[in-house]
């Protein structure tokens, strides 16, 4: 359990940490850039050395897991020097992810020793009518059963997948703590969604908080869950205080009435988005107003457009933000691609912001640049701008977004599926025998029980969903199916491959926590959710 800090202190060891987790990407570059269903058309397996190939081929894939972990629990093949010197770098050259206990004194004075702020005060000036999580006592040894998150109270998972309500759980927690330690009371959350973790802050830690998201359909359906919420707590409140035969609710429910209700504000945030213009979409953007969501107009469809969500009158408002909100937080959990670097630049240059806890996702979909003055997603910092060879490639950054955690066990598993990729190996070298200039990823290509067919039949379902002569010549068919066999090789390769996903990631994060110390702000990576069921686990956390 460990959160990694940049200040003055660190700032140069993280630099050269680093550069060295760089430097090792770069060697393995032909790795990092090869995409697993082109290892027969671009023969990746002679991209690997030869004593690497003598051993993997032979391994099964319990022991093809070790790895990608830190032990060595399964494997029992003496492993080439420079193979394991290899899995060294790879464990050495990324964060640890094991998630902290954002309940622990240890993490709560982290946040303190900061100096930053004399005092960590209380969210909870408005009593919580209703506890975030259930009694340790209740807690199921399993976390997910059923389709839920168990350790939520079953009032805040309505409408929300396992995975996101333990997102939510963790992040409001954590914002909590950020709250408390910079003084801020409230949060803007950018890229909200449908608002789920804008109600786990306003019911859960009494939190006031405004929401952007620029998909115009969601605000109106975020308004209308806010208030069902609202409703779901006062009448689980009413029927636990009848159960212990309390006759006078009134105080209690009158909790519930003084939580302000989150405000939703529908506007796209662009890489170019100065503080003032961000301020002024805080301030007098039109927006749904939960004081009137349930909208009279009969104009008003609330999955309709954003030019709806807009000039509807009677479902939107203008509304100022008073001084005392002038100290906000920033959050967007999985903002996508572009949208944290945006995030951590709006933070940075806007003096009224005090505090930001980010998730990012999506590197594949960030923006690179090739000169120092572009505002990009990668690199953000001045250091990594002027290294040699800091470029990380759309492939090496799309593999940066898998889970090393799921395959892993899903090695242990051993499922059918495995073989799938093999299958998508050689359904690429089928398919451009076919054609030759046929573009990949245009569509997207998904065949429900393929690991129950083979190979043949599957093919056939894929060359008719992309639009191609279903007919496989006999000696084509023979010789990818003479490559079957081979399908434990082209998982070794992926394995291999996916063991550089976490350096990646690594260089990526650091990448703006040296931005944020060249703004003059420390910064903290903290691993928040459990990466088997969130893998991008790390919040960049700072505030001034």
């Amino acid at each position: 359990m460990e959160c990694f800090c940049c200040n003055n202190n660190s700032v140069q060891s993280l630099q050269s940490f680093h550069t060295n987790a760089l430097n090792f990407i770069a060697l393995y570059k032909t790795v990092a850039d090869a995409y697993v269903s082109n290892f027969f058309v671009e023969d990746h397996w002679k991209k690997l050395p030869s004593s690497w190939k003598d051993v993997l081929c032979c391994m099964d894939t319990d022991e093809l897991s070790d790895l990608l972990s830190v032990t060595s629990k399964h494997c029992r093949k003496v492993l080439p020097l420079s193979l394991l010197s290899f899995k060294s770098c790879t464990q050495t050259y990324s964060l640890g992810r094991s998630p902290v206990n954002l309940d622990s004194h240890k993490i709560k004075q982290t946040f303190q020793d900061n100096g930053r702020c004399d005092v960590m005060e209380s969210n909870q000036s408005i009593p919580l009518p209703v506890q975030l999580e259930v009694p340790d006592s209740l807690k199921s040894k399993h976390s997910v059963q059923d389709g839920q998150y168990l350790p939520m109270n079953q009032c805040f998972r309505k409408h929300i997948k396992p995975k996101k309500q333990h997102e939510i759980l963790q992040l409001g927690k954590l914002i909590s703590l950020l709250s408390q330690a910079s003084g801020s009371k409230h949060v803007i959350d950018v890229g909200s969604g449908q608002g789920h973790l804008s109600r786990i802050l306003t019911f859960g830690h009494s939190l006031k908080v405004t929401t952007v998201e620029a998909s115009g359909c969601h605000a109106p359906k975020a308004a209308k869950f806010d208030k069902d919420m609202s409703y779901t707590i006062r009448s689980h409140l009413k029927r636990k205080l009848k159960e212990s035969k309390t006759i006078d609710t009134t105080d209690e429910t009158c909790a519930v009435d003084s939580i302000p209700l989150p405000n939703h504000v529908t506007c796209m945030i662009q890489p170019n988005t100065t503080p003032d213009d961000f301020l002024q979409v805080i301030n007098s953007e039109t927006s749904i107003s939960n004081d009137d969501s349930l909208c009279q107009c009969p104009n008003h469809d609330p999955d309709d457009s954003l030019f709806r969500l807009q000039t509807c009158v009677k479902c939107n408002r203008k509304r100022e933000i008073s001084h005392l909100d002038k100290r906000l937080l920033l959050t967007g959990l999985h903002a996508c691609g572009d949208l944290t670097p945006t995030i951590l630049r709006v933070f940075a240059r806007c003096d009224d912001i005090r505090g930001v806890a980010s998730v990012g996702c999506c590197y594949m979909k960030i923006s690179t640049k090739e000169s120092a003055s572009e505002d990009a997603g990668y690199p953000m910092s001045k250091f990594v701008s002027e290294l040699p060879d800091h470029q990380l490639t759309y492939e090496a950054r799309e593999m940066a977004c898998h889970s090393l955690d799921v395959y892993r066990q899903r090695l242990l598993d051993n499922p059918p599926n495995l073989k799938l990729h093999c299958y998508r190996a050689l359904l690429q070298e089928l398919v451009l025998h076919k054609r030759p200039d046929f573009v990949f990823g245009a569509t997207k290509l998904t065949i429900k029980k393929a690991e129950q067919m083979g190979f043949e039949k599957y093919a056939k379902i894929a060359l008719d969903k992309l639009g191609l002569d279903c007919e496989i010549d006999s000696d084509m068919l023979k010789t990818l199916l003479s490559k079957l066999s081979n399908w434990k090789d082209v998982v070794a390769f992926y394995t291999i491959r996916l063991a550089l996903a976490p350096v990646v990631e690594t260089a990526i994060l650091l990448d703006r926590m040296f931005y944020l110390q060249e703004q003059g702000i420390s910064s903290y990576l903290i691993p928040v959710f459990d990466p088997s069921l969130s893998p991008r686990n790390f919040a960049l956390v700072a505030y001034k």
